[in-house]
């Protein structure tokens, strides 16, 4: 069997492919030392790691993948592919949601207000096209989130409050939503079967890790109201809902209808291969805590990181990594044990 990885970071579901013997294919962003495909292209410089944001391009990825698509048997969607509003979808059958259903579903606004109708909890949500009307939603919520409408990783989410409007650089339209003093959370699916609850790690709204599995402290009805979810939304495949708590309730905050960040913390955990699990459209159960966390560069330096158990998605070695991208994944048993690692790296030890 055949099987193409196409997204920003493959490195999860490719090793995972290689591990029930498939010939495989990644079409990435990344190119680790630790990513096992037989088969790769990529848009990373090996050697200099420059801003993500200025040198990610879907349509690059989306080009590299017209070569392997009619040579494979099955293809699996990672983060940032179908996810803007300027993605392509090409009629793909890929394993899971369709690419003009990932796009649909990546609408934020027309997501959540689908759920609303549905009658789910989601915070207050508005749509803003100019200037005034957000001037009216801060005026109406005081303190708000701001998002583009399509997106993924947290990137270009920004926090406002009534007083911190000066030099504001809005590219309109955006999502305005209220905001909601809570940790971050997210539900892991495969179809409609739940996988677990995990704790997102988010730093300056930035996706950076992710605790599987964890137990917020929700109401029991919580999983089967997300199990109708996926239903009425008719999700295939590997899906999570991201969501916050407001006085002990669920806040929907997105649907996203690919494969996860969690989905190496998940593996690990439940001691089965994932892929196979999702492929089969078949439950696990994660039982031990896995923490992840991504180890990003405080200033622009290179990195030479030997191989380690606990540490995936390593670069080149020497590369030189620009200050606020990514450096490394750390996937540890413990919190402790992580940020140790995670100072080494940051050392250059």
């Amino acid at each position: 069997m055949k099987a193409l990885v196409v997204g920003v970071n493959t490195r999860p579901v490719v090793n995972s492919l290689k591990k029930l013997n498939f010939e495989v294919y990644s079409v990435s962003h990344y190119n680790p030392v630790d990513l096992n495909a037989d088969h790769r292209k990529y848009l990373v410089n090996d050697k200099f790691h420059g801003h993500f944001v200025d040198k990610y391009s879907e349509k690059e990825l989306l080009d590299l993948s017209k070569e392997y698509v009619d040579l494979v048997d099955c293809i699996f969607i990672c983060s940032g592919i179908f996810e803007s509003k300027n993605s392509k979808t090409p009629n793909w059958d890929v394993v899971g949601n369709s690419p003009k259903r990932i796009k649909n579903i990546s609408d934020k606004y027309k997501t959540v207000k689908k759920l609303e109708n549905l009658g789910f909890n989601i915070p207050i949500t508005h749509l803003v096209n100019n200037k005034y009307q957000f001037e009216k939603c801060l005026s109406e919520l005081k303190s708000v989130v701001v998002k583009p409408i399509l997106g993924s990783g947290g990137i270009g989410v920004t926090n406002i409050d009534f007083q911190n409007t000066d030099n504001l650089d809005i590219k309109y339209p955006v999502l305005v939503q209220e905001y909601i003093k809570s940790e971050s959370y997210s539900a892991s699916f495969i179809g409609s079967n739940f996988l677990c609850f995990n704790k997102q790690l988010i730093n300056n709204n930035i996706y950076v890790g992710n605790i599987s599995p964890y137990v917020p402290n929700l109401k029991n009805e919580t999983i089967q109201d997300f199990k109708d979810l996926m239903d009425s939304l008719d999700l295939l495949g590997m899906n999570g809902i991201d969501f916050m708590l407001k006085d002990g309730f669920p806040y929907i905050l997105e649907v996203n209808p690919r494969i996860l960040g969690t989905y190496e913390t998940i593996e690990l955990s439940s001691k089965y291969n994932l892929s196979k699990a999702i492929l089969e459209n078949k439950s696990v159960k994660p039982k031990d805590c896995f923490f992840k966390k991504i180890v990003f560069s405080n200033k622009g330096s290179s990195y030479s990181i030997d191989k380690n158990p606990l540490i995936r998605d390593i670069p080149q070695k020497g590369a030189y990594v620009e200050g606020g991208e990514p450096v490394a994944t750390i996937i540890g048993r413990n919190m402790a044990d992580v940020r140790e690692m995670e100072s080494g790296i940051l050392r250059g030890v």
